[in-house]
């Protein structure tokens, strides 16, 4: 894990799936607001920001993901924001999607989730303080005649974030669930498809930008700590879904 470290930076916020896309909009946007950041992703890329640590970690490992957390806590000091963003997604209808490629969904997007909560988790509960953003989507509400997997890892993610918020509210520990239609990113690059093909196997949606996105993201985030934004759901406004 390589630091890049200045004076007295604001605390620490994880983002995963911080490589591109929305956890890059969300890295950039909190890192313009003072904070120290643990970026993570299966391949990071070092950016141009002060206050970050990078780590190569498949959210799926929770041993890993553990040990990037533990680290930059030593840097840092403690977690006081997680954001749950890694995320993959396979549009085709189901009858050519392989087993492998839904269990992939579900270990990064589900349990990539809950690994990541499990990380810093007790420390949050035991300071009374924290933040956990969940990045879901608008099909955690509505499902899809494609996409299944990837629409039964976000259902999965929104129960996870509604129990753990009971849970933890009185500790005073907020859990968010955030849940954005289209956003405009290369997540069609896993899937082997440009983006008009995948915007054709959606059925050609409005898209909003990670940046836009972001912001939302640090809106919740930047509330009094009393106050919690439970579920937000966010779309262009031209969706009709």
């Amino acid at each position: 894990m390589n630091l890049l470290v200045s004076d007295a930076p604001k605390p620490l916020v994880v983002i995963t799936g911080a490589s591109s896309g929305i956890g890059l909009a969300i890295a950039e946007t909190l890192s313009a607001r003072g904070h120290a950041l643990l970026l993570i992703a299966r391949h990071t890329k070092e950016l141009d920001l002060p206050n970050a640590a990078y780590a190569d970690v498949d959210v799926g490992d929770y041993e890993a993901l553990k040990k990037a957390v533990v680290d930059a806590e030593a840097q840092f000091g403690p977690v006081d924001c997680l954001i749950n963003n890694a995320g993959i997604a396979d549009v085709r209808p189901f009858e050519k999607v392989e087993p492998e490629d839904y269990e992939r969904e579900i270990r990064t997007n589900l349990l990539g989730a809950l690994n990541g909560t499990k990380a810093v988790y007790d420390g949050m509960l035991e300071r009374k303080q924290g933040t956990i953003i969940n990045i879901s989507s608008i099909s955690d509400r509505k499902t899809c005649p494609v996409a299944v997997g990837y629409t039964a890892s976000k259902y999965g993610m929104r129960s996870v974030s509604e129990s753990l918020r009971e849970a933890a509210a009185a500790a005073g520990v907020r859990v968010i669930n955030l849940s954005p239609a289209y956003i405009r990113t290369n997540i069609h690059a896993g899937m082997g498809v440009t983006f008009e093909e995948y915007c054709e196997l959606l059925g050609h949606p409005d898209f909003m930008t990670a940046e836009e996105f972001a912001d939302v993201v640090r809106y919740c985030y930047e509330m009094p700590p009393h106050l919690c934004v439970r579920d937000m759901v966010i779309t262009p406004t031209k969706s009709s879904f």
